[in-house]
């Protein structure tokens, strides 16, 4: 049977039967002649043929578990006719997941970018009617580490990152603080793997400093034997699509601060008070950033399934992590000793173009997507030099201030990753993913000696 038919039959099946499909075409030995030989882009087959072997996806098996699970949960909110307020569903997935975090109080929000601008503008109590001081945060981050912040009208100040983890340094931080100025830091769990907290929150107690964890990309991860999200005075996360635990959109603030939870709950219901019963009464500046109850039945969903899952990523990026020793190009960050669970939303590696015969990052992402591996650019310019804040800080240099940031500036020219959803397959995978970089490698190391015994 040829590739294309077989490729037909997997993508004509019904949804029920994809996951079968897949599962009995990747057991098949694919041919060793897709291990060398010229390299997929210039002609030759690729380590992993893509329509016969795809890779697994955290949408497999949705059908059944639709059938028999989500179906159910949904129809009960569609009949009762309870979308929204009380928000009962809502309600208690903010209860689990702050229980998982070890907090007492939790927050279901409209997006991760809700929890870090409300969990800042709680802690401090501040309206974001004036400028609130200074903010520190990372310069290698998502955007929604800084424009949470200049939201609520603080100002922001970029320090750089550890080069081993791309973690905000703490030490940067430290030579970052102004006393009466600087008033809270955000350190980010990127890619899933925890800053140093302990040694942030030290400089936070020293200081006089709030501490908002964004943990938007670091579901389920331990430091010194605690989950993110416990260590400052709140966490923020976030259930975007992308996410190891996702709704489509979606965000959440932990807590163990009960006058933080109560402000920034008024805050995300137009200004209702928490104990209050009056619907027209307004007690602070508020706005509407409620979840429905469709998306915290589908949290809670899977929720159930989500330590499993994690589960099968921790094992596969350990297999990646021991395969990785026999490439030269790529290096994965280390991982901080007092790290006990990495969030695994990424697997990160920093390029190195000179043990690549000088290839340049976009044209080796090219190779090794040619042969069917996912491996794709991480943040490209750091905070400082997103043309968005390059503008705002030219109009309002008052918000900004930045030391100088030689690590970030160096990481947004070499960083890589492979999603999470990957880490879902098997061991088999991994050892895909690193035959492809090694074909690579092969390939242009082969052509960088024939060049030189040519001159």
């Amino acid at each position: 049977m040829r590739n294309s038919t077989l490729s037909k039959l997997i993508s004509n099946a019904k949804p029920l039967w994809r996951p079968i499909a897949r599962a009995s075409f990747c057991k098949l030995r694919p041919s060793a002649l897709r291990l060398a030989g010229s390299l997929a882009k210039d002609g030759g087959r690729p380590v992993r043929d893509l329509r016969l072997r795809p890779w697994a996806s955290v949408n497999d098996g949705n059908l059944l578990r639709w059938h028999f699970e989500a179906r159910g949960a949904f129809r009960r909110i569609y009949t009762a006719g309870v979308e929204g307020l009380p928000q009962p569903q809502a309600d208690r997935f903010a209860e689990l997941w702050a229980s998982y975090c070890g907090c007492r109080y939790g927050l279901l929000l409209m997006h991760g970018t809700d929890a870090i601008r409300f969990g800042l503008a709680a802690a401090l109590d501040h309206d974001g009617l004036e400028y609130g001081g200074e903010v520190i945060v990372p310069n290698f981050s998502f955007i929604a580490s800084v424009s949470a912040p200049l939201d609520r009208r603080f100002g922001v100040v970029f320090v750089d990152v550890d080069p081993t983890t791309l973690l905000i340094d703490p030490n940067c931080v430290e030579q970052a603080i102004i006393p009466g100025k600087t008033r809270a830091i955000i350190p980010v769990h990127l890619f899933g793997q925890p800053a140093d907290m302990t040694a942030l929150r030290a400089i936070a107690d020293k200081h006089g400093l709030k501490i908002i964890e964004d943990a938007a990309q670091a579901h389920g991860a331990m430091f010194a034997n605690r989950r993110v999200g416990s260590f400052g005075d709140g966490g923020a996360f976030s259930f975007q699509s992308s996410k190891n635990l996702a709704c489509g959109e979606g965000g959440a603030l932990v807590t163990n601060d009960e006058q933080l939870f109560r402000r920034a709950y008024s805050l995300h219901n137009v200004g209702r008070s928490r104990t209050g019963k009056e619907r027209w009464q307004h007690d602070t500046l508020g706005w509407n950033c409620r979840l429905t109850e469709y998306q915290a039945a589908l949290l809670i969903h899977r929720f159930k399934m989500f330590e499993r899952l994690q589960a099968t990523r921790a094992q596969n990026f350990g297999v990646l992590r021991r395969l990785m020793e026999s490439i030269s190009s790529l290096e994965p960050l280390v991982v901080h000793p007092n790290v006990q669970a990495h969030g695994m939303y990424m697997f990160v590696m920093r390029y190195k173009s000179e043990r690549c015969g000088g290839l340049s990052i976009d044209r080796f992402l090219e190779y090794v997507q040619s042969e069917g591996v996912p491996v794709y650019r991480a943040f490209d310019a750091t905070l400082s030099d997103q043309p968005a804040i390059k503008d705002l800080a030219a109009k309002h240099p008052r918000y900004f201030r930045s030391l100088a940031t030689p690590v970030a500036n160096e990481a947004a020219k070499d960083t890589v990753y492979i999603p999470q959803e990957i880490f879902l397959g098997t061991g088999r995978d991994m050892e895909d993913i690193v035959a492809a970089v090694n074909k690579v490698e092969r390939n242009f190391s082969k052509r960088t000696s024939q060049h030189r015994s040519n001159k």
